[in-house]
């Protein structure tokens, strides 16, 4: 992955001296990564620090999710962070979309200095507040599409949990589709803009002050109850997470309700450890969490 990162660096050096030479970015460096994006730095004399979004690979396959495209992601990124400053979200001012005729694609905005400081939990329920009250964007969600959460839901939840009884020989015992989109469908929440990433590692601080909210990959549009499940499974819905969310009916969603969105993020990081990111250690705490969640189900519908 190092001499990948490398070679993502140098192309986007090749990439910005041909076509933004004018932005005189120096000191170019690779700065962070996750599974589909590499983060590079760059010091520019005309936009001052710059963050630089660069796919590892035009389309992205993996046994969470299949046949992507990274330039979709990029879009959307560029819509949904421009969307949620609108409405007092805090985020990176976005410079310039670059889709390449030769494939390489990136996005440059500005860079947001943080120092990995644990984020404020009363002021990270205020901006998850503030994205769920703002309007819906005019936009189709790259992992959405024209579905129903509740179809979403139900079909990767079940698609995801099949490759865990694959990888590690354990019987589940999953509940059939048309069960789980029965419960699902009669969820009340108002439909919202669901950011469904919101985690450390994409909120950028300094000294606990949120400066900025990255990374809107995974958003879909659905009840608040899914993403505050997933707040509640990353280990952040505390008492002072909700004192700043303030009340809500997505805080009050039906028990069999709720597990289902909970086992949507326990499944994902399942797999994630299980397969794209291996680590054996949480990926059998996950498994077990996932095991756990699913009975915890299967006694509430019985």
């Amino acid at each position: 992955m190092t001499s990948r990162r490398s070679e993502i660096v140098n192309n986007l050096r090749i990439q910005l001296d041909r076509h933004y030479s004018n932005w005189q970015v120096g000191n170019l460096r690779p700065e962070a990564a996750g599974l589909e994006f590499v983060v590079c730095r760059g010091d520019s004399s005309i936009h001052g620090p710059l963050a630089f979004r660069v796919p590892w690979s035009r389309h992205i396959s993996d046994a969470n999710d299949e046949s992507i495209d990274a330039r979709d992601l990029l879009r959307q990124e560029v819509a949904l962070v421009s969307h949620a400053k609108a409405f007092g979200v805090p985020g990176p001012q976005v410079h310039h979309l670059h889709i390449g005729d030769d494939g390489f694609d990136f996005l440059a905005s500005e860079f947001v200095a943080h120092d990995g400081s644990s984020p404020d939990p009363g002021q990270f329920g205020q901006i998850l507040r503030a994205i769920h009250d703002s309007p819906l964007p005019d936009i189709k969600t790259v992992m959405q599409g024209d579905a129903e959460l509740s179809d979403l839901i139900s079909e990767r939840l079940l698609r995801r949990s099949r490759v865990i009884e694959r990888i590690t020989g354990i019987d589940l015992h999953l509940p059939e589709l048309d069960s789980v989109q029965a419960i699902l469908a009669q969820s009340n929440g108002k439909p919202s803009l669901l950011h469904m990433d919101a985690r450390p590692a994409n909120l950028l601080t300094w000294g606990g002050d949120i400066r900025g909210l990255i990374d809107w990959s995974n958003a879909l549009i659905g009840s608040p109850a899914l993403e505050l499940a997933r707040i509640g499974e990353y280990g952040q819905l505390n008492s002072a997470f909700l004192s700043g969310y303030g009340d809500n009916e997505a805080t009050e969603t039906p028990m069999g309700e709720e597990l289902l969105y909970r086992l949507d993020t326990a499944v994902m990081l399942a797999v994630v450890f299980l397969s794209e990111a291996p680590n054996p250690g949480r990926a059998k705490a996950q498994v077990a969490r996932v095991a756990s969640l699913f009975e915890s189900f299967r006694s509430r519908t019985r």
